[in-house]
Protein backbone atom coordinates (compact mmCIF):
# COMPACT_ATOMS: atom_id res chain seq x y z
CA UNK A 1 0.00 0.00 0.00
CA UNK A 2 1.46 3.36 -1.01
CA UNK A 3 1.87 6.22 1.45
CA UNK A 4 -0.75 8.21 -0.46
CA UNK A 5 -3.32 5.39 -0.29
CA UNK A 6 -2.69 4.93 3.44
CA UNK A 7 -3.03 8.67 4.01
CA UNK A 8 -6.35 8.75 2.12
CA UNK A 9 -7.62 5.74 4.08
CA UNK A 10 -6.74 7.44 7.38
CA UNK A 11 -8.50 10.64 6.31
CA UNK A 12 -11.61 8.67 5.35
CA UNK A 13 -11.51 6.85 8.71
CA UNK A 14 -11.24 10.17 10.57
CA UNK A 15 -14.23 11.54 8.65
CA UNK A 16 -16.32 8.44 9.41
CA UNK A 17 -15.46 8.62 13.12
CA UNK A 18 -16.38 12.30 13.17
CA UNK A 19 -19.74 11.52 11.59
CA UNK A 20 -20.43 8.75 14.12
CA UNK A 21 -19.37 10.60 17.27
CA UNK A 22 -20.08 14.22 16.42
CA UNK A 23 -23.19 14.29 14.25
CA UNK A 24 -25.79 13.31 16.84
CA UNK A 25 -24.84 15.94 19.47
CA UNK A 26 -24.32 18.50 16.68
CA UNK A 27 -27.71 17.74 15.14
CA UNK A 28 -29.32 18.32 18.53
CA UNK A 29 -27.69 21.75 18.73
CA UNK A 30 -28.63 22.67 15.17
CA UNK A 31 -32.14 21.24 15.06
CA UNK A 32 -33.10 21.26 18.74
CA UNK A 33 -34.09 17.59 18.88
CA UNK A 34 -32.50 14.21 18.46
CA UNK A 35 -34.07 11.02 17.32
CA UNK A 36 -34.95 8.51 19.96
CA UNK A 37 -33.19 5.18 20.11
CA UNK A 38 -36.17 2.97 20.80
CA UNK A 39 -35.95 -0.79 20.83
CA UNK A 40 -38.13 -3.79 21.63
CA UNK A 41 -36.56 -6.91 23.13
CA UNK A 42 -37.60 -9.96 25.13
CA UNK A 43 -36.76 -10.64 28.77
CA UNK A 44 -37.59 -13.36 31.24
CA UNK A 45 -40.44 -11.09 32.41
CA UNK A 46 -41.86 -10.45 28.95
CA UNK A 47 -41.46 -7.75 26.33
CA UNK A 48 -39.09 -4.86 27.07
CA UNK A 49 -40.14 -1.76 25.10
CA UNK A 50 -37.79 1.15 25.70
CA UNK A 51 -40.67 3.59 25.14
CA UNK A 52 -42.17 2.33 28.39
CA UNK A 53 -38.97 3.36 30.21
CA UNK A 54 -39.25 7.10 29.52
CA UNK A 55 -38.15 9.01 32.59
CA UNK A 56 -35.40 6.46 33.28
CA UNK A 57 -31.75 6.63 32.26
CA UNK A 58 -30.76 3.47 30.40
CA UNK A 59 -27.26 2.01 30.53
CA UNK A 60 -27.22 -0.48 27.64
CA UNK A 61 -24.40 -2.90 26.91
CA UNK A 62 -23.91 -5.80 24.52
CA UNK A 63 -22.76 -9.16 25.82
CA UNK A 64 -23.79 -12.80 25.92
CA UNK A 65 -24.19 -15.53 28.49
CA UNK A 66 -21.30 -17.68 27.22
CA UNK A 67 -18.99 -14.65 27.52
CA UNK A 68 -18.74 -15.40 31.27
CA UNK A 69 -15.69 -13.88 32.96
CA UNK A 70 -14.75 -11.60 30.06
CA UNK A 71 -18.12 -9.84 30.07
CA UNK A 72 -18.29 -9.85 33.86
CA UNK A 73 -14.93 -8.09 34.06
CA UNK A 74 -15.95 -5.57 31.40
CA UNK A 75 -19.26 -4.77 33.09
CA UNK A 76 -17.76 -4.51 36.60
CA UNK A 77 -17.25 -0.76 36.19
CA UNK A 78 -20.91 -0.26 35.29
CA UNK A 79 -22.06 -2.32 38.28
CA UNK A 80 -19.74 -0.55 40.73
CA UNK A 81 -20.69 2.87 39.35
CA UNK A 82 -24.37 2.01 39.67
CA UNK A 83 -23.82 0.93 43.27
CA UNK A 84 -22.22 4.32 44.04
CA UNK A 85 -25.57 6.02 43.35
CA UNK A 86 -27.97 6.63 46.21
CA UNK A 87 -31.12 4.51 46.26
CA UNK A 88 -33.25 7.24 44.70
CA UNK A 89 -30.90 7.58 41.73
CA UNK A 90 -30.60 3.81 41.31
CA UNK A 91 -34.38 3.68 41.07
CA UNK A 92 -34.18 5.98 38.03
CA UNK A 93 -31.53 3.94 36.17
CA UNK A 94 -31.97 0.69 34.26
CA UNK A 95 -28.91 -1.43 33.41
CA UNK A 96 -29.72 -3.56 30.35
CA UNK A 97 -27.48 -6.34 29.04
CA UNK A 98 -28.48 -7.14 25.46
CA UNK A 99 -27.45 -10.51 24.07
CA UNK A 100 -25.36 -10.37 20.92
CA UNK A 101 -25.81 -14.15 20.65
CA UNK A 102 -29.51 -14.79 19.93
CA UNK A 103 -28.73 -18.27 18.56
CA UNK A 104 -27.79 -19.52 22.04
CA UNK A 105 -29.23 -17.01 24.49
CA UNK A 106 -32.85 -17.29 25.51
CA UNK A 107 -34.56 -14.59 27.59
CA UNK A 108 -34.12 -16.93 30.57
CA UNK A 109 -30.40 -17.63 30.08
CA UNK A 110 -29.37 -14.02 29.41
CA UNK A 111 -31.63 -12.92 32.28
CA UNK A 112 -29.95 -15.34 34.69
CA UNK A 113 -26.52 -14.22 33.53
CA UNK A 114 -27.40 -10.53 33.91
CA UNK A 115 -28.74 -11.11 37.43
CA UNK A 116 -25.51 -12.95 38.33
CA UNK A 117 -23.68 -9.68 37.59
CA UNK A 118 -26.16 -7.59 39.59
CA UNK A 119 -29.71 -8.35 40.80
CA UNK A 120 -30.97 -5.12 39.18
CA UNK A 121 -29.47 -5.81 35.74
CA UNK A 122 -31.97 -6.74 33.03
CA UNK A 123 -30.97 -9.38 30.49
CA UNK A 124 -32.65 -9.17 27.09
CA UNK A 125 -32.49 -10.73 23.67
CA UNK A 126 -34.55 -10.48 20.52
CA UNK A 127 -35.00 -11.36 16.90
CA UNK A 128 -32.07 -10.70 14.57
CA UNK A 129 -34.07 -7.76 13.15
CA UNK A 130 -34.70 -6.21 16.58
CA UNK A 131 -31.07 -6.64 17.60
CA UNK A 132 -29.92 -5.09 14.34
CA UNK A 133 -32.20 -2.09 14.95
CA UNK A 134 -30.82 -1.61 18.44
CA UNK A 135 -27.20 -1.94 17.29
CA UNK A 136 -27.75 0.48 14.42
CA UNK A 137 -29.21 3.07 16.77
CA UNK A 138 -26.05 3.00 18.89
CA UNK A 139 -23.54 2.49 16.10
CA UNK A 140 -22.70 -0.87 17.70
CA UNK A 141 -21.51 -4.01 15.97
CA UNK A 142 -21.54 -7.72 16.76
CA UNK A 143 -20.29 -10.68 14.79
CA UNK A 144 -20.24 -14.44 15.34
CA UNK A 145 -16.67 -15.72 15.01
CA UNK A 146 -15.84 -19.03 13.30
CA UNK A 147 -16.57 -22.06 15.47
CA UNK A 148 -13.82 -24.10 17.07
CA UNK A 149 -13.44 -27.84 16.43
CA UNK A 150 -15.74 -28.60 19.37
CA UNK A 151 -18.46 -26.35 17.93
CA UNK A 152 -18.03 -23.58 20.48
CA UNK A 153 -17.73 -20.01 19.27
CA UNK A 154 -17.28 -16.48 20.51
CA UNK A 155 -19.04 -13.24 19.61
CA UNK A 156 -17.02 -10.18 18.72
CA UNK A 157 -19.06 -7.16 19.81
CA UNK A 158 -18.80 -3.48 20.67
CA UNK A 159 -17.82 -2.87 24.30
CA UNK A 160 -19.04 0.62 25.28
CA UNK A 161 -21.88 1.27 27.69
CA UNK A 162 -24.49 3.24 25.75
CA UNK A 163 -26.38 5.82 27.81
CA UNK A 164 -29.92 6.78 26.86
CA UNK A 165 -31.42 9.85 28.52
CA UNK A 166 -34.83 10.14 30.16
CA UNK A 167 -36.37 11.17 26.83
CA UNK A 168 -35.17 8.05 25.03
CA UNK A 169 -32.19 9.59 23.21
CA UNK A 170 -28.75 8.05 22.94
CA UNK A 171 -26.57 10.74 24.51
CA UNK A 172 -23.16 9.18 25.16
CA UNK A 173 -21.07 6.04 25.16
CA UNK A 174 -18.81 5.18 28.07
CA UNK A 175 -15.54 3.48 27.28
CA UNK A 176 -15.27 -0.03 28.70
CA UNK A 177 -12.30 1.19 30.79
CA UNK A 178 -14.30 3.96 32.50
CA UNK A 179 -13.73 3.76 36.25
CA UNK A 180 -16.78 3.42 38.55
CA UNK A 181 -16.57 7.09 39.60
CA UNK A 182 -16.84 8.16 35.95
CA UNK A 183 -19.77 5.82 35.39
CA UNK A 184 -21.58 7.13 38.48
CA UNK A 185 -20.98 10.75 37.47
CA UNK A 186 -22.22 10.12 33.93
CA UNK A 187 -25.38 8.47 35.23
CA UNK A 188 -25.98 11.30 37.72
CA UNK A 189 -25.52 13.92 35.01
CA UNK A 190 -28.25 12.32 32.89
CA UNK A 191 -30.61 12.49 35.87
CA UNK A 192 -29.75 16.06 36.87
CA UNK A 193 -32.46 17.66 34.70
CA UNK A 194 -35.15 15.54 36.31
CA UNK A 195 -37.34 16.49 39.22
CA UNK A 196 -35.90 15.68 42.65
CA UNK A 197 -35.46 11.97 43.19
CA UNK A 198 -37.75 10.24 45.65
Amino acid sequence: MSDNTLKNALILLAILLAVIFVWQPLSRLLFGTATTNDFVLETNDGTLDSRQLRGKVLAVSLGYAHCADECAHRLAGLVKGYEMLDSGARGQVRMILVSADPDRDTPESIGAYARSLHPDMIGATGTPENLATLASGFGATYNKLPAAADGSYRIDHSHPIYLVDTEGRFVSALNENAVPEQVAQSLRSKLSAQQPLR
